[in-house]
């Protein structure tokens, strides 16, 4: 059986004379020359699955370690004030680090120990393109407080309408950083008239921007000139970096970083970037 395949397949690449025929030496060429890059082309493919395999059970464990951070922050645990690690996350450890956020566009975050006397909320309502964004500010100390800054930071796709700033605090055009397209920062700064005690007053301005972005008031401070209140965050809110890197060993495979706003005990993830 083996003596008559064997003459067969001679058969088919030999002619009439015997001669090997000129095609099936080009196939035979042909196919030396795929196989070596085919099985090249496995193997990578075969090497790419695995290194997605491994990276996609490095942002499985990242994630949970930024969980355990939001878990961290909103039940004020120790592990909020340190470095720590957590072990057999996916079988990978993910050391974490939770940093408070005091800086915004170069501006230093430094409240008072009065910083409670001087409290602040923020609205966006939306018609027709136009968001009007309304600050209203109170003092509810004992002394007059004067407002030397104000400074807003917008998530992407928000723009400032010129000559739109209609304010009890600082009534001048903001000097606006950054574009449109990756996030505006709007900064107001001279010196206000004195707020007295038990009076609220408004900061308006207008904004141009697709709809559906009514609960992006962005982020922001008042900077008073009372060294007791200091500079205070817009709204009541707090800003934290997470940072949740898993690692095999001591090499990194996915490193997450999350910026999140605390209100109160509600909390917000306002940036998610992973990086590789």
């Amino acid at each position: 059986m083996i003596k008559i395949i064997k003459e067969k397949f001679v058969n088919l690449i030999k002619g009439q004379d015997g001669i090997a025929l000129p095609s099936v030496l080009a196939m035979f060429a042909v196919g030396s020359l795929l196989i070596v890059p085919s099985i090249n082309y496995v193997a990578t493919n075969l090497n790419t699955g695995s290194i997605i395999k491994e990276e996609f059970r490095g942002i499985v464990a990242a994630d949970t370690g930024v969980e355990d951070a939001l878990w961290n922050i909103k039940n004020d645990s120790p592990n909020f004030q340190e470095p720590y690690t957590l072990t057999d996350i996916n079988g990978l450890s993910v050391d974490i680090n939770i940093d408070t956020v005091d800086t915004i566009w170069g501006e230093i975050v430094d409240s008072g120990h009065h910083s409670e006397w001087i409290s602040t909320t923020a609205n966006l309502t939306y018609n027709a393109g136009i968001y009007d964004y309304t600050l209203a500010v109170s003092n509810n100390g004992s002394g007059n407080i004067r407002v030397l800054k104000i400074l807003i930071d917008f998530p992407p796709n928000l723009d400032y309408e010129p000559y739109s700033t209609d304010s009890e605090i600082l009534d001048f055009e903001p000097e606006k950083m950054g574009a449109s397209e990756s996030g505006i920062a709007l900064v107001w700064e001279g010196a206000s008239s004195m707020i007295n005690p038990d009076e609220t007053v408004y900061h308006r301005f207008q904004l141009n921007g697709p709809e559906g972005m009514e609960d992006e008031e962005g982020i922001g401070v008042i900077k008073t000139q009372r060294d007791d209140i200091g500079t205070v965050w817009i709204g009541d809110v707090q800003p934290y970096s997470i940072t949740a890197e898993a690692k095999d060993g001591t090499e990194t495979v996915i490193t997450i970083r999350a910026g999140v706003l605390q209100y109160y005990s509600l909390l917000e993830i306002n940036s998610w970037q992973i990086i590789r």
